[in-house]
């Protein structure tokens, strides 16, 4: 059976780039998704954490019962268990906006931290804020700022992960003509990855 990812969007009919193994399923139907049948859920940056949070329950259910959840974007309610909230960083200029490598992933495996920082020639696209309590076991795969603050991060949620980027989705950068496109394929292979 092929892996099956599911990526909640807000606009479900909208284009994105192909993968056989993900979907784009309007947020609005999470309810009526047979969670069995899913290997991994993507949610993107631009969901109802209000609708999410209501759905707690279900959501650290899919995690803790063997599931992959990738969060994009900044968290704002406590939506899923353990889940770190969002805080906007103060910055002054591109350093306070510097990505740096931080745990070794398999999701940034080969990706240039400097290509993260600077993107079109503008400091600021892949995040402006981080991660405040980061949850118990978390790994933190890359930083950001003078201050090497927490950017991305990884943790076990019962049998399953959750993967969190406090910033624009990673698979806005699929198309990029540089080694951050790596992050897009690598999100999926390891969303389906055991």
């Amino acid at each position: 059976m092929t892996p099956s990812i599911v990526n909640l969007v807000m606009r479900a009919g909208s284009t994105h780039p192909g993968d056989s193994r993900v979907r784009y399923v309007d947020l609005y139907t999470f309810d009526d998704l047979d969670l069995s049948t899913i290997d991994a859920l993507i949610v993107s940056s631009d969901c109802d954490q209000i609708f999410l949070e209501r759905r707690r329950e279900r959501l650290t259910a899919f995690a803790s019962s063997g599931g992959r959840i990738a969060v994009m974007g900044h968290v704002v309610t406590d939506f899923l268990e353990g889940i770190a909230l969002w805080h906007k960083l103060q910055f002054s200029g591109p350093k306070d906006l510097a990505i740096s490598v931080g745990e070794s992933h398999p999701v940034w495996e080969g990706v240039d931290a400097a290509e993260l920082t600077t993107r079109k020639g503008v400091s600021g696209f892949y995040a402006r804020g981080y991660p405040q309590k980061l949850p118990s076991g978390a790994v933190v795969t890359t930083r950001i700022g003078r201050d090497q603050l927490p950017l991305d991060y990884v943790y076990p949620l019962g049998d399953g992960y959750v993967l969190v980027h406090s910033g624009n989705d990673l698979t806005g950068w699929q198309g990029d003509a540089d080694t951050s496109s790596r992050m897009t394929p690598q999100l999926f292979d390891w969303l389906v990855s055991r």
